[in-house]
């Protein structure tokens, strides 16, 4: 009999979240539109009419890691969930393992569960 691994990919309500908050954030972040294509440089408003507030919440975690020291965190979740990559094309991109890829999506889908509330 012989073990296969599967890399545990994200999953709760915290992947929910930050692919809810992907689909406000791809296309650019706060300094390009996610709305128009054009690339304009002026940064967005902190907050939009239209914008649920657990998307701003998720922006001031996101921020609060980088702040911390935690780019690789940061990064990895920017491409995972902005760029719809799977977990072995971030594994490859970042020069991590895609078990390292995992526990950090898995971390960071818990501290958003933990943290945002709807």
């Amino acid at each position: 009999m012989s073990a296969v691994l599967k890399p545990l990919e994200p999953e709760g309500r915290g992947n929910e979240l930050m692919l809810r908050w992907a689909l406000f954030r791809r296309g650019g972040e706060r300094s390009h539109s996610p709305v128009t294509s054009c690339r304009y440089d002026e940064p967005l408003d902190k907050e939009h009419e239209n914008e649920p507030a657990y998307v701003v919440e998720i922006d001031r975690i996101l921020a609060g890691l980088y702040r911390s020291g935690f780019e690789h965190s940061v990064d990895i979740a920017k491409r995972y969930y902005l760029s719809a990559m799977s977990v072995w094309e971030v594994a490859s991109k970042t020069r991590k393992t895609e078990g390292f890829v995992c526990l950090t999506l898995r971390g960071l889908c818990g501290l958003v569960e933990e943290r945002v509330t709807e």
